[in-house]
């Protein structure tokens, strides 16, 4: 590869023609996106009275950036399902654990030490996720279906056009509808994953110049329409705002395949995104009476947030570990 930039902290290399996933799905690179996404996701979040314009100009694509997470989520399921023996029979060890764990652990902390429920049952309910519609109730909903699924369909085909087809009603009814479940437009991510899976070798040609400039041409084009027409019922509340994220993501790929970014530290926070965005919401509330300037606070918010990620993922890890190790032993 050739090298464009070469530090301590950040490796920039163009792409060759050996390089055989898509850059957005590159297990490195896809590491570092879902790591900017996390730190977007924390800023979408900041309250008005710490906020300022550049907060407010980068939170604006937050929708986006769930948007890539439920991708690349929906994306690991398919491959693995190939590529991994025995995958659907040791899902629920292997995905829901990994879900679970964490939101548990972060559920206690915020509802027994920072907000306290009224009653032992309350808080029970809110730590397990039985009250209160989250992010991760839509991604684990997802992961129920995906299970079923492949549990029980047997043609390959069908499987994915299914999954796809419920992934779009329950975008487009649901904003139709006003539904108050919360990610409707976000959770198409889920359809894209599975398109990109069977669309690879396509979207692997996705890298002249010529084509991200007209993704980017498109991009604003179409962002310019969603920013007047953003609350009009469906067309901008679903419509723009569906095909602004599809054309952000495919200058995203466009982008990605024609360099290839290395950095350790990005790469270890795209591990921990998944703690990061489950403490950024405890962070937020303990620090929200802290007056101190907007950049000096939202530094601090995402500098604490890294931290209490890197905690969490610690403890959550050898949690899981032992649950698993238990698990098989129990099948010894």
């Amino acid at each position: 590869m050739k090298k464009i930039l070469n530090n301590k902290w950040l490796k920039i290399n163009k792409y060759d023609e050996t390089n055989e996933k898509v850059g957005i799905l590159d297990k490195e690179q896809g590491m570092i996106i879902k790591a900017i996404c996390a730190i977007i996701v924390i800023l979408v979040h900041v309250p008005k009275r710490h906020g300022n314009v550049l907060q407010d100009a980068i939170s604006s694509f937050g929708y986006v950036a769930v948007s890539i997470f439920f991708m690349l989520s929906a994306y690991g399921l398919r491959y693995s399902v190939e590529n991994k023996p025995d995958y659907i029979k040791h899902f629920w060890r292997n995905r829901i654990l990994v879900l679970l764990i964490p939101f548990w652990l972060t559920r206690a902390i915020m509802y027994i030490f920072i907000q306290p429920q009224k009653s032992i049952l309350k808080t029970i309910m809110t730590i397990i996720g039985l009250r209160g519609i989250t992010f991760i109730t839509i991604l684990l909903c997802y992961y129920i279906i995906f299970w079923s699924v492949y549990k029980f369909i047997k043609y390959p085909k069908v499987r994915d056009y299914l999954l796809c087809g419920i992934v779009l009603l329950y975008s487009f009814i649901g904003r139709a509808c006003q539904w108050p479940t919360g990610w409707l437009v976000e959770s198409m991510g889920l359809f894209y994953g599975i398109l990109m899976y069977h669309l690879e070798t396509k979207l692997k040609n996705l890298k002249t110049l010529k084509q991200g400039i007209f993704f980017g041409i498109i991009s604003v084009i179409i962002g310019l329409l969603y920013l007047k027409y953003k609350e009009v019922y469906l067309l901008g509340t679903w419509g723009l705002k569906t095909i602004l994220s599809i054309s952000l993501i495919l200058l995203l790929t466009t982008i990605l395949n024609q360099i290839h970014i290395e950095s350790t530290c990005l790469s270890y926070l795209g591990s921990i995104t998944y703690e990061i965005y489950l403490m950024h919401a405890i962070v937020i509330h303990v620090l929200r009476p802290l007056e101190i300037p907007s950049t000096l606070w939202i530094l601090l918010v995402i500098f604490i947030c890294i931290l209490s990620g890197m905690g969490v993922h610690y403890i959550d890890k050898k949690i899981i570990k032992r649950i698993k190790k238990t698990y098989k032993e129990s099948f010894i």
